[in-house]
């Protein structure tokens, strides 16, 4: 291996790491704002905030394995299964007149963090 492409090596794995953190970070700051707001609408005390927090981390997870899984096994980049099952999810929840479907609320944002998150782990 020549000398550049151990220092390319080395900076794109320091440009990794720097990614997952600041993604990991953004998650972070996303669940402290839904306890907080959780809280705030339903006056929650340490019990119902800690059955929140893992119903939260719960319901991130199975989100995330979703379009995941909808790229990984289904080969389907564009995530149209996994955005049918996310908008079919949240419009049972908010109701139709509160609804927002995936390409209003990310538009190609989600995909192309997803792929970057992906890639990261390949």
């Amino acid at each position: 291996m020549s000398r550049q492409s151990t220092v390319m090596v080395i900076a794109n794995r320091m440009a990794k790491a720097i990614v997952a953190d600041q993604t990991r970070i953004r998650l972070a700051i996303g669940f402290d704002a839904a306890i907080i707001a959780a809280n705030e609408v339903f006056h929650m005390g340490p019990g119902r905030s800690a059955a929140f927090a893992n119903a939260y981390n719960e319901a991130l997870n199975e989100l995330a394995d979703l379009f995941i899984r909808d790229v990984d096994e289904n080969g389907d980049r564009d995530l149209e299964y996994a955005k049918g099952k996310r908008d079919e999810k949240i419009l049972k929840i908010v109701g139709e007149e509160n609804f927002a479907p995936f390409e209003k609320v990310y538009g190609g944002v989600y995909i192309d963090e997803l792929m970057r998150v992906r890639s990261m782990t390949q």
